[in-house]
Formats: structure tokens, C-alpha cells, sequence
């Protein structure tokens, strides 16, 4: 589908570019679902099973865009959401893929 690539979006806004903001927690959910997947090696790796993971534990977090250049900014914040707390959500999906996966 055209519409999920990324690549042909123009990110400029009456010139001033937003492309350097984004998702803080899709970043965190990403380590903790390669750490998790590295210790643990019976969990499923297929395709299927990994995007459930991922769009799960995205799901069941709240985003927090922010621009690259707030980073410390954000962690500092009273909105931060804790790696603990990510590893807690990706941990649950986790277990309801495995109860009932997608494949």
C-alpha cells in the first residue's frame, strides 16, 4: 500500500520541517523486544508474531512525540514512561500472543 511509505512523505510545514519528531516509546518498545526475544529463545520469531508484538505493545502504551533535540527534556518530565513500565506492557502482549497467536 502506497500510503506506508514513509519515504515519499513530505515532512515540511510552511518550511520548517517536522521529521525530527517522533515516537519515544516506539524506540524503547523496539530494545525491549530485542532484549526480550535475545534471553528468551523458545519465543516464535515469525513475521506475524514479532508485528503483533510490536503493534501491541505500542497499543497499549500512549505515545510521546517529541523532537530530537528534547530528549533529555522529555526524560526528565512528569510524562515519562519508565523502560520498567514498557518492559511490564511488552511482557503482557507477549502473553496474549501466546495464548492466541496470529498465525
Amino acid at each position: 500500500m502506497e500510503i506506508f511509505n514513509r519515504d515519499g512523505i513530505d515532512y515540511t510545514i510552511e518550511d520548517c520541517s517536522v521529521s525530527d519528531i517522533f515516537n519515544y516509546n516506539e524506540i524503547l518498545v523496539l530494545k525491549v523486544i530485542r532484549e526480550i526475544l535475545w534471553k528468551d529463545q523458545t519465543l516464535c520469531r515469525c513475521p506475524i508474531c514479532i508485528e503483533d508484538l510490536f503493534a501491541l505493545s505500542l497499543n497499549s502504551i500512549p505515545p510521546r512525540y517529541i523532537q530530537i533535540t528534547s530528549i533529555e527534556k522529555y526524560l526528565n518530565s512528569a510524562n515519562f514512561i519508565s523502560e520498567k513500565t514498557i518492559r511490564e506492557k511488552v511482557l503482557a502482549a507477549w502473553e496474549k500472543i501466546k495464548a492466541k497467536p496470529g498465525h
